[in-house]
């Protein structure tokens, strides 16, 4: 027997998939940073961490709208969440640790900073 019913898929949010890029980018750009040639990590951490918080956002606004709109795509968001909110919080811990070396240690802070080349 054939049946004629179509079988509905909804459809994809959009915010979902952006925010599961955008969290690949995060972290493909975030582990690019950690390899051991001079200055990446001063073009990749600052990029890792827009692109991880614009993950986190993309993906909060997408679950609202999935949720609002019954549309698919929830995995995707929370992928890109987790993703972008991991690697934003492990730099934003970074800027953390090193502002309070240089607030609370500078005497130890000094030797790393003369003996440091490139």
């Amino acid at each position: 027997m054939e049946s004629n019913e179509e079988i509905f898929y909804p459809p994809t949010n959009k915010q979902s998939i952006i925010s599961l890029v955008l969290g690949i980018l995060t972290l493909l750009i975030f582990c690019g940073g950690l390899m051991p040639i001079p200055f990446t990590g001063f073009i990749c951490f600052p990029s890792s961490f827009v692109l991880g918080f614009l993950a986190l956002t993309y993906g909060a606004i997408s679950l609202r709208r999935i949720k609002k709109h019954n549309e698919s795509g929830h995995s995707m968001a929370w992928i890109g969440i987790v993703i972008g909110g991991f690697v934003f919080l492990c730099i934003l811990l970074f800027v953390i640790a090193i502002v309070s070396l240089f607030i609370f240690a500078p005497d130890s802070m000094q030797p790393l900073i003369e003996n440091y080349s490139v």
